[in-house]
């Protein structure tokens, strides 16, 4: 079982990934807002719209202490730019919680089966939801995310449900690692097909 979220995009061997405009335009939503919120928290804005205030007021009292505005401007530059890169290089990373990004849908467990495999959802918290799952039923989730009709956290609890019901009945006849794989599709397959026979349309 693996303690660390997958760090690589889940790929299906025909390539195929979900298309939903909507939800996509959705999802993006929610990452820039959860970006946006972590910039907020750092308070990089705020100290440089004080910073600012308190050039302008050192540049008007060091014109009007000179005589000389054009090395006051100079002096509030220089300033400037030396505050603008100790921030740069002292802000702490932004620090957004991933599982906390879809977490008005849901989570990332509650998008569509497919989204298993989008590039987009991976962004919104999809490795870190998935951490803990074993690498075999991610593969074997993978196989069959294109067809299952729930969502994330459905799929992986239907291919689980398979696994046992595999390990228990012993069906076939190869045991090897790939067969038994083989008969969780099977199996997999027939919660499927009967979740398409039963699911309302329209």
């Amino acid at each position: 079982m693996t303690s660390s979220p997958p760090n690589v995009l889940l790929v299906r061997a025909d390539r195929w990934k979900p298309s939903n405009p909507l939800l996509e335009n959705v999802i993006r939503k929610y990452i820039d807002e959860a970006e946006r919120e972590a910039c907020d928290r750092t308070g990089n804005s705020g100290t440089i719209i004080g910073g600012g205030l308190v050039l302008v007021g050192f540049g008007i009292v060091l014109a009007m202490g000179t005589g000389n505005p054009l090395a006051a401007i100079f002096a509030v530059i220089v300033l400037a730019l030396a505050g603008l890169a100790w921030m740069g290089v002292t802000a702490p990373p932004l620090r957004v919680d991933p599982l906390r990004i879809l977490a008005p849908m849901g989570g990332p467990g509650n998008l569509p089966a497919g989204y298993l495999v989008h590039p987009l959802a991976w962004r919104a918290g999809m490795p870190e939801f998935l951490r803990g799952v074993p690498e075999r039923r991610l593969r074997i989730a993978v196989d069959l995310c294109r067809r299952h009709p729930g969502a994330v956290t459905d799929l992986l609890k239907m291919v689980e449900r398979s696994e046992r019901w595999v390990a228990e009945w012993q069906p076939g006849r190869d045991f090897s690692p790939a067969g038994r794989d083989a008969e969780v599709v099977i199996f997999a397959n027939r919660l499927i097909e009967h979740q398409l026979r039963n699911v309302p349309v329209g």
